[in-house]
């Protein structure tokens, strides 16, 4: 199926600059060039296009909103989006008006973003604001969360369920005879580490294990990928060999890749002195040196859910704002295989 990032590719401008063109966005204006280029693209390359007023009239407009730093590349959210558009086309709903939060991060952008485009309905990618957040309770518009699954917020969220996902990694060092075992992660979007639910699920399985949480051995990196490798190195560096935990656990495979350089230039074997576990299961972990066993999050399946549950929600009144958790599951590579029993 035809992405917007794939005609994006072909004309060379950015994801957000088709989604503008193709829903006639007036907010910011494409010029009628390059509009003209990213049709004939989108006709070519058979993404659906339906101006006629009945179809138009039908259909749901949705706003999709990211940090900028999430947009483009991203390993992770970029294949929640790739699934978040494709079901919109599949559904027959026009393309989703992304925007950075970034762009949009006050209640006067926010409100000219929802005046022009005429949005039914918010996605929140990894963003919370409270002022906007209430804007749009306010004016009876729907909004979803993605990576907000927070019990303090009284909204819809589809994702993954992460304490699971995080329990899972642990229970897995667990069954290879840790004890020792550390966590590199980073806040959740109230900036604190506590409230993450991979350092929850990871304090939960350390907990059921009877094991000690050692602070020298928790690394926020603020999800900082060069912060992950600094301070690891760090650690490993100020903590004498046989302080060292035998395992990590990453709270994604960005952080766990620079960890991994950072424990094989302190010349630590993996896994037979550190083993390490990441999560999402992005393209690259496979071919880290040695490979990284990763927690697979379905990505796609993500975006999917979010997309047909959203256009659904605009149409619902829910007394109780649903959430969703799709289950995760463990793909095992060399990263962690030792068993370091007696």
């Amino acid at each position: 199926m035809t992405r917007l990032k794939d005609i994006a590719d072909v004309i060379g401008v950015s994801i957000s600059t088709v989604s503008r063109a193709i829903s006639n966005d007036t907010s910011r204006p494409v010029s009628e060039e390059t509009k003209r280029k990213i049709r004939e693209a989108a006709l070519k390359l058979g993404y659906p296009l339906d101006d006629t007023p009945a179809a138009a009239a039908s259909r749901t407009q949705i706003a999709c909103v990211i940090p900028g730093k999430l947009l483009g590349n991203h390993p992770y959210f970029s294949e929640v989006l790739q699934g978040f558009h494709g079901k919109m086309a599949e559904m027959g709903q026009p393309a989703a008006i992304v925007r950075t939060f970034e762009e949009v991060n006050d209640a006067e952008r926010f409100q000219a973003m929802l005046t022009e485009s005429g949005a039914r309905g918010v996605l929140a990618l990894g963003w919370y604001d409270k002022e906007l957040h209430e804007l749009l309770d306010k004016q009876g518009i729907p909004i979803l969360g993605v990576s907000l699954n927070d019990d303090s917020l009284k909204m819809p969220i589809v994702d993954c369920d992460r304490v699971s996902a995080a329990r899972m990694a642990v229970g897995h060092l667990l069954d290879q005879g840790h004890t020792k075992i550390g966590y590199v992660g980073g806040p959740a979007f109230f900036r604190k580490l506590e409230n993450d639910e991979r350092f929850i699920g990871f304090q939960f399985a350390m907990l059921q294990g009877n094991l000690p949480i050692r602070r020298e051995w928790v690394v926020n990196t603020n999800w900082d990928v060069d912060l992950s490798y600094r301070l690891v190195t760090g650690m490993l560096q100020e903590l004498p060999r046989a302080d060292w935990p035998t395992a990590m656990f990453c709270a994604s495979d960005m952080l766990a890749i620079p960890a991994m350089r950072a424990a094989l230039e302190q010349q630590c074997r993996i896994p037979e002195d550190i083993a390490f576990v990441g999560m999402d299961n992005i393209g690259f972990s496979q071919y880290t040196s040695p490979p990284l066993t990763s927690i697979d999050v379905p990505r796609q399946e993500i975006g999917k859910l979010a997309a047909k549950f959203l256009c659904d929600y605009v149409e619902e009144d829910y007394r109780i704002p649903p959430r969703i958790l799709l289950p995760c599951s463990l793909i095992v590579r060399e990263s962690s295989v030792h068993d370091i029993r007696p």
